[in-house]
């Protein structure tokens, strides 16, 4: 019974096994069959794909062109990005130079309007005098009026670091104009960027003309009534430095604000932006712009050359001179600005703003001192007016606080705890330009007389 019993549990043991056995055979021999088929089928997507490629070739270009006329094509597209480059860079300069211009009158009249038409021997007698001569903040260093170290390019600096924060923003990423969405067309104009940024601010704000007046107060020649103000024009270095840091820094929470209402996706992770690309805008949008500034800028200097002629006041034919010099010297530190990060030794010094700085300031002490002794020996006029619009225009141009005052707060920012970079920046400009402008201005007013 029990051998029965066992032959029985092995047949039902080799039963089990047989059916597992034939399940796990059927199992493979289907799964080398899903195999097989999917081998053949990629080789006959391989082989259709092949064939489809070839038929597309015979049909788009069943002769290829001769080599010839393969290299015109090519050399007809780099003629053609040459052109656009071309294009564009005259596009940059016409912008440099209408809002250099911009710039310029602008200082000229806020410089007026807040203390230069206060010294009865240089007061403008036109339509600004009955408002700027009752508003005395600043002074030129030259009258018996205390307070140099409030000095009379003070406002213009304010407002030009406070624009170009404006425009600049904490980020390169954020739309370039604050108070229009990403998509505006306005968005895409790189050479109103660069207009506003490089020609306006830096136009509109001036470290030569600063530092002249520092010079002349420290040396006191000009000034018989006060004599040499060293404090008053070491405090006037302190003052200008600081305040157009805050303004700046004021400018660029203004900009934020404006771009958390018009591009809020720039401050929430979980908003995205409508559109990646700028909104279309037809060709002769792209010469609109430019073609209406320079219209406007030709009027205005027609204007100053019509105030010159028929009224008479020279104080216009330093403005018109100084509108045309302007562009030049804008530009020339736009040329200067690609040699910033160029330094091997210290790359994070913007070398190119220094030169421009040190350079502005070397020929605005000359300007100044040369003006100076044309005064004292009575030779004054039109070559005087010159000398003064050449200050006023190139030398003013030329040099910048907006950019300056920018590049001191982004390597501040760049090292919050130890900003040492930013501290030997700021303040190796000030003194190797006051300390030139001294070594320039005072031998020639104190013995080439």
């Amino acid at each position: 019974a029990n051998e029965n019993q066992n032959a029985a549990d092995d047949d039902g043991t080799s039963s089990v096994y047989g059916v597992v056995a034939n399940n796990s055979t059927v199992s493979i021999y289907i799964a080398v069959g899903i195999s097989v088929q999917v081998m053949m089928s990629a080789q006959e997507e391989d082989a259709n794909e092949t064939q489809e490629l070839h038929i597309r070739n015979s049909v788009e270009d069943p002769h290829p062109p001769p080599k010839d006329v393969v290299d015109h094509q090519q050399e007809q597209k780099i003629h053609n990005n040459k052109a656009s480059i071309f294009c564009s860079g005259w596009i940059h300069i016409i912008y440099i130079s209408i809002f250099s211009v911009i710039g310029v009158t602008s200082r000229a009249f806020i410089g007026r309007l807040f203390g230069g038409d206060c010294d009865p021997h240089h007061a403008v007698k036109d339509w600004l005098y009955p408002l700027s001569h009752r508003i005395c903040v600043t002074t030129n260093g030259q009258t018996e009026q205390y307070g140099g170290a409030l000095f009379i390019d003070l406002p213009d600096n304010m407002l030009g670091s406070f624009i170009i924060g404006f425009f600049t923003g904490h980020s390169s990423e954020w739309p370039a104009i604050p108070f229009l969405k990403h998509d505006h067309p306005l968005q895409g104009e790189q050479g109103l960027h660069l207009g506003i940024r490089t020609a306006l601010c830096g136009s509109l704000t001036t470290f030569s003309s600063w530092n002249s007046q520092m010079v002349l107060m420290m040396d006191g020649t000009a000034n018989p009534y006060l004599g040499t103000q060293v404090v008053s024009a070491l405090f006037g270095y302190v003052i200008g430095l600081q305040v157009s840091i805050v303004s700046f820094r004021a400018g660029r929470t203004l900009s934020a604000w404006f771009q958390n209402r018009t591009n809020p996706h720039l401050f929430d992770s979980n908003l995205t932006r409508t559109a990646s690309e700028l909104r279309a805008c037809n060709n002769h949008c792209y010469w609109l712009s430019p073609v209406a500034l320079v219209l406007s800028i030709f009027v205005l200097i027609a204007l100053y050359i019509w105030g010159d002629v028929y009224w008479g006041i020279s104080y216009y034919r330093e403005l018109w001179i100084a509108c045309l010099m302007s562009p030049f010297g804008t530009i020339a530190r736009w040329k200067l600005s690609t040699l910033n990060g160029k330094w091997s030794k210290y790359p994070w010094f913007p070398l190119g703003t220094w030169l421009a700085n040190f350079t502005g300031s070397i020929l605005s002490a000359a300007l100044t001192a040369i003006a100076y002794l044309n005064i004292v020996n009575g030779e004054g006029g039109t070559s005087t007016t010159v000398l003064a619009a050449m200050s006023l225009g190139f030398a003013g141009s030329l040099s910048t606080v907006s950019t300056y005052v920018k590049e001191t707060v982004e390597l501040s920012d760049k090292n919050p705890f130890h900003d040492r970079k930013a501290f030997v920046y700021s303040h190796f400009t000030m003194l190797s330009c006051c300390f030139v402008g001294l070594l320039v201005y005072s031998p020639l007013v104190r013995y080439a007389a």
